[in-house]
């Protein structure tokens, strides 16, 4: 996570939106990044910087679902969790400077 900052961009779009959820286009527009890198991030491309096994629904920090035939993304409460950690880390490091 600490290693992406398109995943980590995500995950504080979707805490921003809960308890709604988002289109992809809707994140990409929001985090200024292109689709294909939020579907990386979200579902896995098989490539090295987007691999499926390190996605955010691998990891379960998102749910997704379906509307008609759209996929929405929610974050999901470990998502939360691990999200929060981040912040509270990186306020950590930067106050020790």
């Amino acid at each position: 996570m600490r290693k992406s900052k398109v995943r980590l961009k995500i995950l504080k779009i979707l805490k921003e939106a809960s308890p709604n959820s988002l289109y992809v286009a809707e994140i990409a527009r929001r985090a200024e990044v292109n689709i294909t890198q939020v579907i990386g991030a979200l579902r896995g491309i098989n490539n090295k910087q987007y691999k499926p096994e390190y996605s955010l629904l691998s990891l379960e920090l998102v749910y997704e679902s379906i509307s008609g035939n759209r996929k929405l993304y929610k974050i999901s409460p470990k998502g939360i969790l691990i999200l929060s950690y981040l912040e509270s880390q990186r306020w950590e490091n930067e106050r020790d400077y």
